[in-house]
């Protein structure tokens, strides 16, 4: 049975901190356990104070700290990092300002960028948006340093009111405000979009996934994904996304490039394995793309690899 713990402290060991802290953060929602809980906390803040996030570092060590104050190397990495702050009072105070200012054109960028899609000008929002993905390597990471930035009234610019309007960005204290994980939800879910629109399938299916990892309810993200893996032919990759969706398809996925990306994947697989229940989710498939659409050429065209030269309307 897997240990998430040891699961993440492996991602850790191997130097995959990016995934690690994702591991992590999802066992903090899913424990109760005092011990587990102070653990990941301790390690959470130790990456970051890897990483040179010292006031996201000093969160997460101040929490597995109040969890188990006996904690001797919890209690050691606090102190040094107090000390450390105490020792550098100047140099701290300018870096918690300009990682705050960075903060903010962060949420400038995401919400700009959102906002010129629903004004239908994706080609300006595409890079906007994508630019975060190198500071934000996953939702995981992307929800802890975009936490507790100040905002006074005069930086209230429109696209921080874009972001408040839609409850994306929340206020947690004085001037303090912390982005809102369906805020994160949007960001994903736009540039998975954009990613696939401009063909760049492999960081569509990364957006989908922390997308899904955000709000696991929405299923249609998966099917996405699918979609994402037969375009950039990992048709291996597809079938195994495919093998955990139920049949019922939700409403916002697009049912021929769906059913089209079953055919595809499920056909490659076919040609190795000749499989005659593969044999039959293919035929299956491509009958649903023709269904909706007669004009698929393609697709009749792999049909009648499958069942001989006469049209499958013609049966």
């Amino acid at each position: 049975m897997s240990n998430p713990i040891a699961d993440a402290q492996a991602l850790e060991t191997e130097g995959k901190l990016a995934e690690a802290i994702q591991a992590y953060d999802g066992i903090l929602g899913t424990t109760d356990d005092t011990t587990i809980l102070a653990l990941t906390n301790f390690r959470l803040g130790t990456i970051y104070r890897t990483w040179r996030e010292l006031f996201t570092a000093q969160r997460f060590l101040a929490k597995a700290h109040q969890l188990v104050p006996s904690d001797i190397d919890i209690r050691d990495a606090i102190e040094e990092l107090n000390q450390h702050f105490s020792e550098n009072r100047e140099a701290i105070a300018e870096e918690m300002s300009r990682k705050n200012s960075d903060q903010i054109v962060s949420l400038f960028r995401i919400a700009t960028g959102i906002k010129l899609i629903t004004m239908d000008k994706a080609v300006q929002a595409y890079p906007l948006l994508k630019s975060r993905t190198k500071i934000f390597p996953n939702a995981a990471v992307a929800k802890h340093l975009l936490t507790d930035i100040q905002i006074t009234e005069e930086e209230r610019n429109s696209a921080i009111n874009f972001l408040l309007e839609r409850d994306w960005l929340v206020n947690t204290s004085a001037l303090l405000y912390t982005i809102a994980e369906s805020g994160l939800f949007a960001f994903y879910t736009e540039l998975a979009q954009l990613h696939a629109i401009n063909a760049d399938y492999s960081e569509a299916v990364t957006c989908y996934e922390q997308a899904y990892w955000l709000d696991p309810s929405q299923h249609h993200l998966r099917y996405q994904q699918v979609i994402c893996h037969a375009e950039a032919e990992a048709w291996d990759t597809a079938v195994e996304v495919l093998e955990g969706l139920s049949a019922e398809i939700p409403e916002d996925v697009d049912l021929v490039a769906y059913h089209t990306a079953v055919a595809q994947s499920y056909h490659h697989v076919y040609q190795t394995s000749q499989d005659e229940d593969v044999k039959q989710k293919v035929v299956a498939a491509c009958e649903a793309v023709l269904r909706l659409d007669q004009k698929a050429k393609e697709i009749s065209k792999l049909l009648s690899s499958y069942q001989g030269k006469k049209s499958w309307w013609r049966r």
